[in-house]
């Protein structure tokens, strides 16, 4: 007869053995190495074939296989889907006159998954630099740099058209909704019900979801662990965030329990959406600057002067090399204004593969109590399992917060990190797009009706600061 088990609420927590305790067998540590060494080896392969696409795509010798496309051809010669084909053909394209980046990856050094969003937003005179500083970039990193990039065309394109506009003295409202790229974010806002699956997908506008989400975030931060009477004892995080939105719904035209005119003040939140705009951009001496909301992404202008009608504005100076005022040994926690820089050059945990944004904490690399400084570049984000990691079971964490970080394990294995490249003046991205704004302005300061963009290279589909 089997065992009957206590009820759920009367379990105990099952708790697993410290990572520290896994991974440290001679076995584990061969398994280790041969992995990540066949790893280098299917990037260098896979340069190869890139290459042979290229050549072979170039000369479409596809069309002699009956093929419409170099990635149709491709799909049914090798049997793959048509996100890796499309991969394939795009980066071996792209890669033709990019010799570092395509170095890297027959060395073995970067994964395609990091070089395809690079090899999008490179151009030779950048190839170098991107190959240098990406080194220590994450696949999520690259992403966010092709994105930044996408916002700068688009800001760029706005401020083109509104230039345009002004000269032949066009104030047509359809012809500004086509040109204007929040509005056109705005029209696609949509949200469906599926009666058969009792399920609903929107799609929100950034702002919008920024607020969704600090909303529902903010509310479920807000119960310090789990509600207190929740008769399991444990509710997962997602079954949280479903059940403050149940609440958030029932609590409209009506009190919730325990409250005369709403939530109870443990619960009540107002949602906090930080946003990262250059000054000018919000005194209106700017059009193509690029804005973004922290967590969220790049956007437009007009996006960020709206936000900030009623906002509350802090102002951050920074010096020559892109860092806020730093506290050193006056005081321990960092202040606000830090915080919010920290988290703008993290974007999440710093811990290599590590993909956490929520419930995380600024941790002090030279710990405060032997000296170390609280200065952004001896400040780091960390999950709340890092940190214990870090503390508690003899993770180690060297190196320049604003730089690049090395992780050393117990078991000796490392792996490094480095801040987001959309971050501070000094990365590849804004030195790539100060050098080119400051041959535009010599440009145009000797000519004063110059053209509105420099000659686009071979790629013109491609154009953007990093391509000039």
């Amino acid at each position: 007869m089997r065992e009957q088990r206590p009820p759920i609420g009367d379990r105990p927590f099952r708790r697993r053995p410290p990572c520290r305790n896994f991974g440290g067998d001679a076995r584990s540590q061969e398994l280790a190495a041969q992995i990540v060494e066949r790893s280098s080896r299917i990037s260098a392969l896979l340069r190869e074939q890139l290459a042979d696409i290229a050549e072979f795509d170039e000369a479409e010798s596809w069309r002699g296989d009956g093929a419409v496309s170099m990635i149709a051809w491709v799909i049914g010669q090798c049997g793959v889907g048509t996100s890796t084909a499309r991969q394939w053909v795009r980066s071996a394209v792209n890669l033709k006159s990019l010799p570092c980046l395509a170095e890297g990856l027959a060395s073995g050094a970067l994964s395609l998954d990091l070089v395809e969003p690079l090899a999008e937003v490179a151009s030779p005179s950048s190839d170098a630099a991107l190959r240098e500083a990406s080194a220590h970039w994450s696949v999520r990193q690259a992403r966010e740099l092709a994105a930044w990039h996408r916002a700068r065309e688009e800001a760029e394109a706005e401020a083109k058209a509104a230039r345009v506009a002004a000269a032949a003295e066009i104030r047509g409202d359809e012809t500004q909704l086509a040109e204007n790229v929040a509005a056109r974010e705005f029209e696609r806002r949509t949200l469906r019900f599926n009666d058969s699956r009792q399920s609903v997908w929107f799609s929100c506008t950034k702002d919008d979801y920024a607020l969704v989400k600090a909303r529902l975030v903010g509310r479920v931060t807000a119960e310090k662990g789990q509600p207190a009477s929740d008769p399991v004892g444990y509710v997962p995080y997602d079954k949280r965030l479903y059940d403050e939105l149940m609440r958030l719904f029932q609590a409209v035209g009506g009190s919730a329990p325990g409250e005369k005119g709403g939530w109870a003040s443990s619960t009540s939140v107002r949602p906090r959406v930080v946003v990262h705009a250059p000054l000018e951009l919000l005194a209106g001496c700017s059009d193509d600057a690029v804005a973004e909301i922290a967590g969220v992404g790049p956007v437009s202008a007009e996006v960020v002067r709206r936000l900030s009608c009623d906002a509350h504005v802090d102002l951050a100076v920074e010096d020559p090399e892109g860092s806020i005022l730093s506290q050193g040994r006056a005081r321990r926690d960092p202040t606000p204004v830090q915080r919010v820089e920290i988290d703008r050059r993290d974007k999440g945990c710093r811990f290599s593969g590590c993909n956490y944004t929520e419930f995380t904490h600024v941790h002090h690399i030279q710990h405060w109590a032997d000296g170390g400084l609280t200065n952004l570049d001896n400040l780091v984000t960390l999950c709340d399992r890092h940190h214990r990691a870090v503390h508690e079971l003899g993770w180690k964490v060297k190196g320049d917060a604003n730089g690049v970080l090395t992780f050393i394990g117990p078991h000796k294995r490392s792996s490094t990190s480095a801040p987001s490249p959309t971050w501070r003046p000094s990365s590849v991205v804004r030195s790539a797009e100060s050098a080119w704004n400051s041959a535009w302005n010599s440009a145009r300061d000797a000519d004063p009706e110059p053209d509105p963009k420099p000659e686009p290279d071979p790629k013109p589909d491609r154009n953007g600061p990093l391509r000039r």
